[in-house]
């Protein structure tokens, strides 16, 4: 048996070995015993001299003819035209004698003429087009929703009961999805999304198996949401102050400009919380949709036959397992969220605001007007300090004479004058804004050259008198 294996397994890598030149060019050349009558007839002169001692072919079998010569023209690249009787003489095709270049211009006419026989596809399938163009909610369809594969679900041994009313039925032991309900349910979070995309609200998409990160990026791009495609930290929403402590907050107007002037709220503002929660695999992120539902956040989840229906707010019934189920439903949800906000932005340059402000913000702010009342009155106080000592006549006098010396202060001046005011107070000093200063001095001296001059024509009517 050993020399039996070593023979076998010689002489099959003999046999694997590659062809060398000599014995292609051995083959490739004919030679025949001259006669008195029939010429000498050489295919290669140039190697029939090199070769002369190279076996006859001609007496060789046909079938090892035709093996050998298509072992040269198939299976190496010998770089030459095909030369011999079989690629030079006409055949018998369909009843008449054709040569080689005549049936491949027949081929040529009858695959022109049949090129418009047969069915047409009008739509292929490209992987990339559902996360470049992904459908929107009106063009879901039975159609669509089975091509892409979200009937299939899992086999009847692993099913939960619960997902009883989602299965149409059973099929060589795997469970059918209704498409009706798949697209139904589809339909409604398609609303919800929308929905909470227009009053100003956050939405997470979630997805991380493999896979999924380009579905949730593009879903969240268009809806100008938040994606999360690795793994989900446990507390990020029910222990946030301690993990998203250091995250920024920024506060916005209704067309998403940020606003100025909140760094005390800034500073103090708790981590958000999403508003709504779209998750692909619900089966991995147990953890997210028990915090959210802790924190009374809804959650929309694809659910699977072996996947739990309570784990989510809003059901979906589809297959979870391939990526081109996940990719309609995830393309379908954010161009939802991206039609809501592009409503919400439409009504925001009409002076709508389709949101409400948060209430913790709204505190901040009803702090703020009351400091910033305060600082006014005090600022009002001041200026009315510097009028005290003069009479009726006088400052008669001097709104008539002088358009009123007592300057008017106004709101842009007040606002500046308090925050200076705000500034110094932060600062721990007492001492009056620069600005309220300098103004407080031309009034005094406005006040000033006034009683001068009512003093001259005072004196010049006691002369007038005398």
């Amino acid at each position: 048996m050993i020399i039996r294996n070593a023979a076998v397994r010689h002489g099959r890598r003999q046999l694997a070995a590659p062809v060398t030149r000599s014995v292609l060019l051995r083959h490739l050349t004919t030679t025949s015993a001259p006669t008195a009558t029939t010429p000498t007839t050489q295919a290669w002169p140039e190697v029939q001299t090199a070769q002369a001692a190279a076996p006859k072919l001609s007496s060789a079998p046909k079938k090892k003819q035709r093996r050998d010569h298509a072992s040269i023209s198939l299976s190496t690249n010998t770089g030459h035209e095909h030369r011999g009787a079989q690629w030079t003489q006409a055949h018998e095709v369909g009843g008449r004698q054709l040569t080689p270049k005549k049936q491949y211009a027949e081929f040529e006419r009858v695959q022109q003429a049949t090129r418009s026989v047969g069915t047409r596809l009008e739509r292929r399938y490209v992987p990339s087009e559902l996360i470049a163009n992904p459908p929107a909610p009106e063009d879901v369809s039975l159609e669509l929703l089975m091509a892409s594969q979200t009937h299939m679900g899992h086999n009847t041994s692993l099913w939960n009961p619960a997902n009883a009313r989602y299965i149409y039925g059973a099929r060589q032991g795997i469970h059918i999805i209704s498409l009706e309900a798949t697209a139904a349910h589809l339909r409604r979070a398609a609303r919800v999304v929308e929905d909470v995309s227009y009053r100003g609200g956050l939405v997470l998409f979630v997805g991380n198996r493999p896979g999924q990160m380009e579905i949730v990026t593009r879903a969240a791009e268009l809806a100008r949401a938040c994606h999360l495609y690795t793994k989900w930290i446990p507390g990020s929403i029910t222990n946030r102050d301690v993990l998203l402590k250091n995250r920024l907050v920024k506060v916005v107007d209704g067309s998403d400009g940020e606003l100025e002037g909140f760094d005390a709220y800034k500073s103090s503002a708790r981590p958000l919380v999403p508003d709504l929660v779209v998750c692909l695999n619900p089966l991995e992120n147990y953890t997210l949709l028990y915090e959210c539902g802790l924190a009374n956040v809804p959650t929309i989840g694809i659910i699977d036959t072996n996947a739990n229906p309570t784990w989510v707010s809003y059901t979906i019934p589809a297959n979870d397992d391939s990526l081109r189920s996940t990719a309609v439903i995830g393309g379908v949800l954010g161009r939802a969220g991206q039609r809501g906000q592009e409503r919400r932005l439409a009504d925001a340059k009409k002076g709508k605001v389709t949101w409400q402000t948060p209430p913790a913000l709204a505190t901040q702010m009803r702090k703020d007007i009351k400091v910033a009342v305060k600082q006014r009155k005090e600022v009002m106080g001041r200026i009315q300090a510097n009028l005290v000592g003069f009479t009726e006549d006088e400052l008669e006098i001097l709104r008539t004479e002088y358009g009123g010396s007592a300057k008017s202060v106004s709101e842009a001046e007040m606002v500046n004058m308090m925050a200076e005011m705000s500034v110094q107070k932060d600062s721990g000093t007492e001492a009056p804004p620069a600005d309220t200063n300098v103004k407080a001095t031309e009034i005094a001296a406005s006040l000033d050259t006034a009683k001068d001059h009512a003093s001259t024509l005072e004196t010049e009517i006691e002369e007038l008198r005398k």
